[in-house]
């Protein structure tokens, strides 16, 4: 039976297997987007209609708070300074809707997101990362 995602608790990984980033507690919204191109042509002649669709180009958009590390407890990750760090690299990803479940990886190439925002408000920021090929599921807990 489907039992719809209640997006909350997920993993978000980023880096390599020896080292992973988990950016959850910055991370607003993960969405793994496939762009698609399709052609269609129709002719003259009443069955003369083709369409066809290219392969997929996904990409990675985080949507997140940008921050600091406070100091207190084990030092933070920032996940703005993290992806300008590694501009231009091919990172391995996990997104896992739940902790610990299901989930998809894949590879993206880091680009720098947004750093800053308006006065008077938490600095929301959303950043679209190329992906290179397709995610990949993966099962709970690999």
């Amino acid at each position: 039976m489907f039992k719809p995602y209640m997006m909350k608790n997920v993993d978000m990984i980023i880096g390599d297997e020896a080292t992973p980033n988990n950016f959850k507690c910055q991370v607003r919204g993960v969405t793994l987007n496939p762009d698609v191109s399709i052609q269609r042509i129709k002719t003259a002649c009443p069955t003369g209609q083709y369409a066809d669709a290219d392969d997929p180009e996904w990409t990675c958009e985080l949507k997140y708070l940008y921050g600091m590390d406070d100091g207190s407890g084990t030092a933070a990750t920032i996940l703005a300074d993290y992806l300008l760090a590694n501009s231009g690299q091919e990172l391995p990803i996990t997104f896992r809707p739940i902790a610990g479940g299901a989930g998809y990886s894949g590879k993206i190439i880091a680009i720098p997101g947004p750093i800053g925002g308006d006065y008077g408000s938490y600095s929301e920021q959303t950043v679209q990362l190329p992906m290179i090929g397709q995610p990949v599921r993966i099962a709970a807990g690999v």
